[in-house]
């Protein structure tokens, strides 16, 4: 154990293990942007992962057994996503669980160089070694952003399938009776003959052309009547001359 302390073989296994880490969460942001750029055109997509997610969604909606949670579903499939054997979130958290081993490893160390009465310097280096890791850890995350990543994945493939395809198949297989229904009553809508409602200016141009006909009609039949006055007054007038007439001839003949 001092051998092995004293020829800093601890500080090289570290290095090795930092390089590791940071490896794994650079496989692990390329999946992910892979899997992202393939969710951004989700119908379309050659995606085998993607697709085994819908035809599984698909399937569940044909058997009468609707998916509540789509949130959950799509959390569900990110956690049994595996890589080369590995589970995605291995990758993921490759840098915590780096971070832990090593500060473990260098709080033994220092306390192995304390038990042998290693010199001050070697303590120092090791703390200063294991600060320069860890902060190549968080730069690493830095770089990488694959929680960011992660995150974005997420919601876009909740947003597909909550938003989407959920809809889609509640339609298509729980409520075919429904959409029937309502596809017939917009079809007939759209082809029965439209009646403009009457607005309020047209109902009132019509009451006003009413009034002016019924002012008209009255006019008019004034009109007759007195026509018809006229013409009695004047055959009165008529019987009247040729009475005086036949009475002036009888008087003189």
């Amino acid at each position: 154990m001092k051998n092995l302390l004293e020829n800093y073989d601890l500080l090289f296994a570290m290095t090795i293990l930092s390089a590791a880490a940071i490896l794994l969460k650079c496989i692990c942001a390329i999946i992910y942007q892979v899997i992202l750029r393939d969710s951004e055109q989700i119908t379309t997509t050659k995606n085998k992962w993607i697709r085994s997610m819908i035809t599984r969604f698909e399937a569940c909606y044909k058997l009468k057994l609707p998916i509540n949670n789509p949130a959950r579903f799509v959390e569900n499939a990110l956690e049994h996503y595996h890589f080369l054997g590995m589970s995605i979130r291995s990758f993921e958290n490759a840098d915590i669980f780096c971070g832990l081993i090593l500060i473990e490893t260098t709080l033994l160390s220092i306390m192995g160089s304390i038990y042998y009465n290693f010199s001050a310097q070697w303590i120092a280096i090791h703390a200063i070694t294991l600060a320069l890791y860890l902060l190549l850890l968080c730069v690493g995350e830095f770089l990488f952003q694959v929680r960011r990543k992660r995150k974005r994945l997420q919601l876009q493939l909740v947003n597909y399938f909550e938003n989407t395809l959920q809809p889609k198949l509640e339609n298509q297989y729980l409520h075919p009776e429904e959409r029937t229904a309502y596809q017939n009553e917009y079809f007939e809508e759209n082809h029965a003959p439209k009646q403009a409602a009457p607005t309020a200016m047209t109902q009132g141009i019509t009451e006003d052309m009413q009034e002016l006909i019924d002012s008209l009609m009255a006019e008019s039949k004034i009109t007759q009547q007195i026509e018809e006055k006229k013409e009695q007054l004047n055959t009165a007038a008529t019987n009247e001359k040729m009475r005086l007439v036949e009475e002036i001839m009888r008087e003189y003949l």
